[in-house]
């Protein structure tokens, strides 16, 4: 009888056991979402900080040659001050749904961790900020594009 019982109880064990991920497994996720969501930030950084060092130079050089003409030049000041608005919104918009990603990615191995009822909640918060993450972020690029036209 007791030889049935043992088979019966290793099987229960393992089964028990690969349900649900150790709290060890949650944490080696999450610590390697965050390193994942930091070099996404830091490639997006870099990205906007070239994007923008760019605009900078148009910039520069439109207002030298604004210095020198009339009112030929303060046009193309205000175009390439512009266009400068707009390729800049775009790279902070990368640089803040990149973010956002990596948030989001973080709160879902945190949520690796709970169950049912718990984990379902975890998982709709970690949706839930994302998206309005995503909104902020669309709201603001599309305020700073709305000023760039106005700026021409």
């Amino acid at each position: 009888m007791m030889n049935r019982l043992i088979p019966l109880v290793a099987v229960a064990a393992l089964l028990l056991a690969g349900c649900d991920k150790t709290p060890t497994e949650t944490s080696q996720d999450v610590q390697k979402a965050r390193q994942e969501a930091s070099q996404d930030d830091n490639a997006a950084r870099q990205d906007a900080s070239k994007t923008e060092s760019k605009a900078n130079e148009k910039v520069a050089a439109a207002q030298h040659d604004y210095a020198k003409a009339s009112a030929s030049a303060q046009e193309d000041l205000s175009a390439t001050e512009s266009e400068a608005m707009i390729a800049m919104a775009k790279a902070d918009f990368d640089v803040a749904l990149t973010e956002a990603d990596g948030r989001h990615s973080i709160e879902i191995k945190k949520c690796g961790a709970l169950k049912d009822v718990e984990k379902t909640a975890c998982l709709s918060s970690a949706d839930a900020k994302l998206a309005a993450d995503q909104a902020n972020a669309t709201a603001h690029r599309d305020a700073v594009l709305v000023q760039a036209e106005h700026h021409k």
